[in-house]
This record gives structure tokens, sequence and C-alpha cells, in this order.
């Protein structure tokens, strides 16, 4: 699936660094083990996981477990599993880089602090009942997981009434090993007391919290089983800071997210190169199908005021030329994109991981669209190094009539004989002005609307061919976007690259503003928007498309609690 931007913030900062500065790597393996001391948790690629929300049902349909039971048995991990609590440490540690708020009260800095915790807590629940799909598929019995986790933390009297604790808050109880756990504990000292509401209160500032020592399991002699007095009527805790996503579920113990820890893998040379193969594919592919409206669109600016529109334009371009006209500069178009999808689609991925991890936690997530902009421009100014002669080339062989029928290395020894290999660089400054602005664009809205899109309708997320959908619609809005707000520059540009002779930006600007003003610098908005929206849908598409294939579309990996 598109990569979750709530998933991404959550997991990926502390990784990024790692990701984006690796000088080599290969893809993720079945398994990422941190260390030995770490076995307990360990990150599995999310590809070809079962999805969350059915195993969360087929779980929570199972007699024989209960949410109070999974909530509880993460705040248990949180104390006594060291991988755990090592990992909640980190999350503990990007929560109060980014709570530095000293114009808030501190009651109200207290209150959102616990409620980001309670939001990380909800993945990590998510998590930990994600770990049991194993012992529901295999219909083993939480006889077994009870011995597991007892010879795993019950080292202590306290490790093992926590565990007594958990055990009781489910339906279907391993009465036996249960009884026999509780014979352990000391007897004399148990000063029992009922739940009281204010232990849900408690609880809710801090994940990590454990019943207090006057929480004993009591026997129901109506029931046949063990309770914890008063938990049958205490209600979950709620605060107005809370923002949980559709499909939490809240126990009194606290929430149970809709989505896994999870975080980008880390990527190496196989990864980038397969984005770079990606990227051309896609880039050479769609800026080749609409090479038409590319020749229109360029006559249309070079020759302001002879064609009429975009359909008139190519009639008569035919009507005059032939077919083959609209054809013109095919070999520069397919040559300089076939450049800019190897350089520009792996730029993009490795600059937005190097400049968030090299942010901190509290800048990225405030400034997280300016470093993606960031990111789309550094990686648009290294292609453009290669774009630059290649549109120099393409707009003389449509633009002026004494290279037509030229090829493509006859056009450019001729531009080099007539104005020095200079010419091929003298629109760099104006291309990067175009390409930055127009590749800025197109990642960030891309991004965002996907977002948006799949916020709005996360139905969408749920199979590959809506996935692809998504990405072709978002890619025409980030298309029609990108080409309104870079169409003044490449304007300049065509003109600057139509005629003989060098000259600068600012004359070409002041000279077009001095025939057609303002409204001169969109002439071909038209024709360029429509060719923008069909190539960036196509791009995206294709671009997903051929990572599926690859097997780099998912890059996230999930928490996988070893129970």
């Amino acid at each position: 699936g598109l990569l979750s931007r709530r998933a991404a913030s959550a997991g990926a900062l502390a990784v990024a660094a790692a990701a984006a500065s690796s000088p080599g790597g290969s893809a993720c393996s079945a398994k990422e083990v941190a260390s030995p001391a770490q076995s307990s948790l360990a990150w599995l690629p999310m590809g070809g996981a079962p999805e969350e929300a059915l195993v969360f049902s087929r779980i929570e349909s199972d007699a024989q477990w209960s949410l109070d039971f999974i909530i509880y048995l993460a705040r248990i991990l949180l104390n006594y599993d060291e991988a755990s609590k090592a990992w909640w440490q980190q999350q503990v540690a990007q929560v109060d880089s980014v709570m530095d708020d000293p114009g808030t009260a501190p009651e109200v800095q207290r209150s959102k602090r616990a409620a980001k915790l309670r939001d990380r807590f909800a993945d990590f629940t998510a998590s930990v009942e994600f770990g049991l799909r194993k012992y529901q598929a295999e219909g083993r019995r939480t006889s077994g997981i009870l011995r597991k986790l007892v010879n795993r933390y019950g080292d202590t009297e306290e490790s093992r009434r926590q565990l007594a604790l958990a055990f009781t808050l489910l339906d279907d109880q391993p009465l036996e090993l249960l009884t026999s756990l509780l014979d352990t504990l000391d007897r004399n000292n148990r000063l029992t007391a009922g739940f009281s509401p204010a232990l849900a209160d408690y609880l809710a500032m801090d994940p990590t919290r454990l019943l207090p020592s006057t929480q004993y399991p009591v026997w129901d002699g109506s029931k046949g089983r063990w309770v914890v007095r008063g938990l049958q009527v205490a209600e979950p805790y709620r605060d107005a800071f809370d923002d949980f996503e559709r499909g939490t579920a809240l126990s009194v113990f606290g929430p149970r997210g809709n989505e896994l820890v999870s975080k980008e893998r880390p990527l190496g040379v196989n990864e980038y190169g397969l984005f770079a193969l990606s990227g051309a594919f896609g880039c050479s592919l769609t800026h080749s199908l609409v090479i038409p409206l590319d020749v229109v669109k360029t006559r249309l600016q070079s020759a302001p005021g002879k064609y009429s529109g975009l359909v008139e334009g190519a009639i008569q371009i035919q009507k005059e030329e032939g077919w083959q006209a609209l054809s013109l500069g095919w070999q520069p178009t397919l040559l300089g994109y076939l450049w800019y999808g190897v350089t520009v689609y792996p730029g993009y991925e490795f600059f937005k991981r190097l400049f968030l991890a090299l942010a901190s936690p509290a800048i990225a997530d405030a400034f997280r669209a300016p470093l993606v902009l960031l990111a789309g421009a550094a990686a648009t100014v290294f292609a453009c190094f290669g774009v630059c002669p290649a549109e120099a080339c393409r707009i003389r062989m449509v633009a002026d009539s004494s290279f037509r029928g030229l090829g493509l290395f006859d056009a450019a020894r001729n531009m080099a004989a007539q104005d020095g290999v200079g010419v091929f660089y003298d629109g760099l400054s104006t291309i990067l002005v175009r390409q930055v602005l127009f590749g800025m664009m197109k990642f960030l809205v891309f991004d965002y609307f996907a977002d948006f899109l799949l916020d709005l309708f996360p139905v969408l997320a749920q199979s590959v061919e809506s996935q692809l959908a998504v990405s072709l619609f978002s890619g025409a809005v980030a298309g029609l976007v990108s080409s309104v707000v870079s169409q003044p520059a490449d304007t300049v540009l065509t003109r600057m690259n139509q005629q003989d002779g060098r000259s600068s930006f600012l004359e070409i600007g002041s000279k077009i503003y001095q025939e057609q003003g303002f409204g001169g610098f969109f002439a071909g908005l038209g024709s360029r928007a429509v060719w923008a929206c069909c190539i960036i849908s196509g791009q995206f598409f294709l671009y997903d498309v051929c990572k599926s294939f690859l097997g780099v579309k998912d890059l996230r990996m999930f928490l996988d609690v070893q129970l």
C-alpha cells in the first residue's frame, strides 16, 4: 500500500539516517532483529503480511481472547520485556522532544504528552495482538502462552501477580495453571480492593503503569472463574486531546490501534537502482506518448498568435507539415527524460530520507512539507544537468524550421557550430526554475493528495487496484498544479531556445512582458496542463506498477511481537 504518513512519522525517523547514508545494502531479509537482547521483537516486511483488520476481527471474536487481556499484556511487556522497554524509551524520547512549548500551561502540556503516548501505545498494542495470530491460527490454547510468559518474565512475585491479573481478564481461563500461579504468591500480604473508576484515569496517564498492589484475582464461585472485582462496570478513559483513528478499540486499560508499529526499511544500492529503473520506465514512456502535445505547446509559445489553441494548432501543424511534424524532437525527449527518471525518482527517495534524518524529530514533525519540497528540489537540480541540453535540442528541432528533418546528433552539431557548446546550458537557470518548481509541487501534491484520498476513503487502501487508481488520480492533480506554478519559466525557456544567438532569462522575460503583458507568460498553459496531467499521472502509475513488479513497492516493515 501507499506509505502511511502517521506510521512513517512514528517510526521512520529513528532509522532514516542509516537508510539514507548507507553506501550499499540489499532488500530486507525475512526477519531483521537488532540484537540477541531484542529477540522478542522482530521487524518483518509489510508486504505479504495478513490485513490487520482481519487478524483483529478473528482474534477478538475468538472466545479465548479478550481486548482487556491483550492491552494489559502490552503493558506487562513494556515493564518486563527488555526489548519492548527499550523500544518504548525511544518513543517517549521522541514525544518529549516535540513537547517543549513554553507558551502552554503545564497541565495542558502534560495532557497532550499523555495523549501522544497513548497514540504510540495504541500501535504497540496492535502489534501485540497481531503477534497472537500464530496462537489463534494454530488453535493453540492460552495455557501455552501463560507457561511461556511465566518462564520468560515470572522471576519475581510482582511479575507473577501481574501475569495472573492479565490472564484473569480472559473469559476462557487456563484455570489449573492460573490457580497454580496464584499459589506461588504470598497470601499473607494480600490487601484486595475492587477496581475503582479512578484506576482507569491513573492507567491512562502512563502506558507503563500496572494495577497497584491492592489488586488480586478473586475467585467467583458462581461463575467458576477468577475475576477482578469492579472491572465489569469500569469505563474506558477518553481525553479531549485523544485523536484516535477509525478502527481503534478502547479498553479500560488503554487503546488498541488499527495500524501496527511500522518503519521504513533501510535502503541500499539495490533498492535505489530499482527506483531508477522504475523511474526511467515511467518517465521515458509517458513523455514519448505525449510528444504531439509537447510539439503543439512549444509552437504556441514560440509563435504566439499563429495557432488559436491546442486542437486547432495540432490540426494546422498536420495540414501544413504532415503527421510526422507532431513527432518532432522525439529523440531528445526520450533521451532527456530517460535521464530524468533515472535521477529524480531515486534522488527524491534518498533526499527525503536524508533531510528527515538530519532534522530533529520536532523539526521533522513541524516542517515535514518544506522538507519534502526541499527533497524534490534537490533531486530535480541534479536531474536538470542532463535534461537541459536535451531540452535545448528538442525546442530548436520543433521551433526552428532550419532544423526540421535533422536527427538529434546532427541538430546538436549544428547548434554547437552556430552558437558554441555553451548554448546547451544557456537555459540552465530557467530550466532549473521550471523543473524545480514543477518537481517540488509534483512530489508534494502527489504525497499529500494521495494521503487525503486514503484518509477520506480508507477502503481504497484495501486492494492493489484501488491503490494504483489513487496513484493515477493523485498524479493528474499533481501534474495540473505543477504546470500552473511552473508555466512562466517554461514559456521563457521556449523563447530562449527557439532563436539563434544567446539571451538571458531577464531579457527574454522583459520581451515577453512588453509584447504580451503578464498573460504572455501563460501562453500554451491549456496544452501544457493536459500534457502534465497525462505525464505525471502516467509516471506515478507506471512507477508504482514497476516498483510492485520489482518488489520495492511497500518499503515498510512492521514490528512483530514474538509471544
